[in-house]
């Protein structure tokens, strides 16, 4: 079976700061990741995700955010940002509901 990484929300978020647990750039960075988006970006990058609703990031353990495993095919930083550029990709297609006016 293929090993697995941990991506949590705050990895991919902008306004967090690599102290509250920001890995990729802030250029990288998506504003309120989803989990279902980082999900559906893991399943096209063939990352076969697997979603923990209830789980919470150590650092704000009460704040249930959730969190996906991904099998991990490189660096986390890397699979970090491929995901995020999936959803800044996805979130600027018309087709996936973003007003385009």
């Amino acid at each position: 079976m293929m090993e697995k990484t941990v991506i949590w929300p705050v990895y991919l978020e902008v306004r967090k700061t690599k102290g509250e647990g920001r890995i990729i750039s802030r250029r990288n960075a998506v504003k309120s990741p989803k989990l279902e988006e980082i999900e559906r970006v893991a399943k096209m990058l063939d990352l076969e995700p697997v979603v923990e609703k209830e789980k919470a990031y150590p650092k704000t353990h009460w704040d249930k955010r959730g969190r996906v495993l991904v099998n991990k095919i490189s660096k986390k930083g890397e699979i970090v940002k491929e995901i995020a550029k999936g959803i800044k990709e996805m979130r600027g297609n018309p087709r996936e509901g973003k007003n385009t006016k």
